[in-house]
């Protein structure tokens, strides 16, 4: 993940940009973090082939296009929740939303991006599943309606980011391509609260 000095000239960035709010009546969310869902395309995801089979003889089992579209959904939810939830418990007004802006008189600091890989791994190979998820993921910052103003770009991999990135993540987490994607989903939302904290970025109770 990148280092606090480059959250610390995401920083810089923001703070002078921050001097383009127009003044206007106080809007509902003056401060949110918008987090949308990462975007999977097809074929990114790798299914795990000891599962997909079907409990009915003479029965198929899920088309292997439609197993890999759950899973995608599901890991793209839990990586969203994720980040939503880490910066909600650090006070900020963490809005999980695909469609939402800014309000007059508002700012925003947006999260959004595209999984590169998703792989479910070995599930039946008790401790040696090795599920993994890969992401870029962008932060942009947005006064408005004005056009959003990339911060700066993430490339993370699960497989090296610590069980720590996330509150409350047991050292068995990474058993499963879920809780990979919410520790990734982790990473991501203490990058960006750091970025926050450095530019003093209100809390929702500010």
């Amino acid at each position: 993940m990148r280092s606090v000095l480059t959250a610390a000239a995401a920083a810089l960035l923001i703070v002078a940009l921050a001097g383009c709010v127009p003044q206007t009546a106080s809007p509902a969310h003056p401060n949110p973090i918008i987090v949308r869902e990462f975007a999977a395309s097809p074929g990114v995801v790798t299914l795990d082939p000891s599962f997909g089979f079907s409990l009915y003889r003479g029965a198929s089992g899920v088309p292997p296009s439609q197993r890999a579209a759950g899973v995608a959904r599901a890991a793209a939810f839990n990586l969203a929740d994720a980040i939503a939830t880490q910066l909600g418990a650090a006070g900020y007004d963490a809005i999980r939303s695909d469609t939402a802006a800014p309000e007059p008189g508002a700012r925003a600091l947006i999260i959004s991006g595209a999984f590169r890989h998703i792989d479910e791994g070995r599930r039946r190979r008790v401790g040696a599943e090795n599920p993994r998820i890969a992401i870029d993921a962008e932060i942009d910052y947005q006064v408005e309606a004005a056009a959003p103003q990339r911060i700066t770009e993430l490339h993370l991999d699960s497989r090296q980011v610590p069980q720590s990135a996330i509150v409350g993540v047991s050292a068995r987490r990474g058993v499963d391509v879920n809780l990979a994607a919410s520790r990734v989903g982790g990473a991501i939302a203490r990058y960006v609260g750091e970025t926050a904290r450095l530019n003093n970025w209100p809390t929702a109770s500010r």
